[in-house]
């Protein structure tokens, strides 16, 4: 099954953001496909805070997942883009539901 996923838990809730972790390595470790985890709104700063980024380049490397933040967060945050990540408009939120088998979102 090929699962996408839209990410808004913010950066300063460490517990949520483990639980996303480990949903992506359960889901793997049963054979299933990580396409795209889309970072909308907090979820930017979820996803490129120092303690985080990390273990995002790692679930990259392991699904070859596509990483993305909402180009609207991007800019109102002013933040750097660090990779693999890439900025994205929901255009593409939209292609990865309309592909997925899934879309699991994460508040």
């Amino acid at each position: 099954m090929e699962i996408s996923l839209i990410i808004r838990t913010p950066g300063t809730a460490p517990n949520q953001c483990e639980r996303i972790h480990d949903f992506i390595q359960s889901a793997v470790d049963q054979g299933h496909e990580i396409k795209q985890c889309f970072f909308q709104g907090a979820g930017v700063s979820a996803a490129v805070n120092n303690q985080t980024l990390p273990r995002w380049r790692q679930l990259a490397t392991l699904t070859g997942a596509e990483l993305l933040l909402c180009s609207q967060a991007v800019e109102a945050s002013a933040l750097s883009v660090p990779e693999p990540f890439v900025i994205a408009g929901l255009g593409a939120l939209v292609e990865a539901a309309v592909n997925a088998d899934r879309l699991v979102s994460f508040v």
